[in-house]
This record gives structure tokens, sequence and C-alpha cells, in this order.
């Protein structure tokens, strides 16, 4: 315990005593021509025409709203299609699993409940056993189609928001600065400056 707080005091000795600067971009001195966009249009041997246009976030999310998977495609990342369908695919199969499971004890529960004489599927099992397992796969099973509904509104935030910030600038000019700072006071402080 006294070596966890003798790494916390050291940590912060180091953030107030040595200033530390982060920089996105470094200024360029030399200047360099910039080059001219391209026109729109395919080369004359060429049978692709090439889109050069931004996404529109809400389409994206429209698409990735009607197909999962469709507004990734629509953004061009492709990769996050196999991500998609493997959750889909996940969350599918656990909820036929934990439906069949929890029809199987349900309506072994309802024999056993209706006829305790007769031989069921489950003769080593209690009525209070068939009962729990019967819950716990009704538990199971809507914890299930709660993950699938996260992965879905997931689905929909992650093509919104990529299509966002598709067109995000990064210019030259941003830049974040940490250094220690005191006030007129002497209270000790961190100063965190942005540029833009």
């Amino acid at each position: 315990m006294r070596r966890k707080s003798g790494l916390r005091c050291i940590l912060l000795w180091v953030l107030f005593i040595f200033p530390c600067s982060l920089f996105a971009q470094t200024d360029d001195t030399t200047e360099t021509e910039v080059p001219k966009a391209l026109p729109n249009t395919p080369f004359p041997d060429s049978i692709f025409r090439f889109r050069t246009a931004m996404p529109i976030a809400k389409r994206a999310g429209l698409y990735s709203a009607l197909l999962p998977g469709l507004g990734q495609a629509y953004n061009r990342q492709y990769w996050k299609i196999g991500l998609v369908a493997a959750a889909t695919g996940v969350v599918t199969y656990f909820y036929i699993d934990n439906s069949k499971n929890y029809q199987e004890y349900q309506e072994a529960y309802i024999n056993r409940l209706n006829n305790p004489t007769q031989a069921d599927a489950y003769p080593e099992r209690s009525l209070d056993d068939l009962d729990l397992l019967r819950k716990t796969f009704r538990k199971y099973k809507e914890y299930t189609v709660i993950a699938g509904t996260v992965c879905y509104l997931v689905n929909i935030l992650d093509a919104f928001t990529s299509a966002h910030l598709k067109a995000f600038d990064m210019g030259k000019d941003i830049s974040l600065q940490i250094a220690p700072s005191f006030n007129q006071q002497g209270q000790a402080g961190i100063h965190l400056q942005m540029g833009f």
C-alpha cells in the first residue's frame, strides 16, 4: 500500500516539475505547393468512376439502421462489416440456444406439474430444479435480447460518427501543450493550451 502512494507521489512531482508539450503537427518552414484537386471524371481508359464526395452522416445512420453493416459499407469501412456480422451471428446463436433450452425446461416443468407420476425427460431433476432452470434460461434469453439491441445501436452510432469524422479537418496548426502553472496566490495547477 505504501509503495502505491510513493509511486503516485513521484508521478505528481514529475507532472508539476517537468513541463511537457505535445504537438500534433510541427510548423513547416519550407513552402510546398499544394496540388490542385483532380476533376471528378474518370480516366479515358478507365471503366470505374471514382467517387470523391464525403458521406452524409444521416444517410449512413439510416442505412445502418435498415440493414446492419450497410452504413459501414456506405462509409467504405468494409472491415467493420465482418464485426457487425459476427456480433449479429453470436447474438442470434445465443438467442436460439437459450430459447430452445427455455422451451425444453418449460415443457418439462408444466408436464411435471400436470402429471407428477408420469415419467419425463429429466427424472433426475426435482420440480424446484426445473423451475430454476426454466427461469435461468428465460433470464439469459432476455439478456441476449438486450445485448442484441445494444449491438444494433452501436452499429448505427458507429456508422453515424464515422461519416461525421470523414470530414474532420486535420489542419497543420492543431496542437496541445501541457505545463504546470501557478497563480498569484501560489497555488499549483496544470495548464492545458489547445491551438487550432
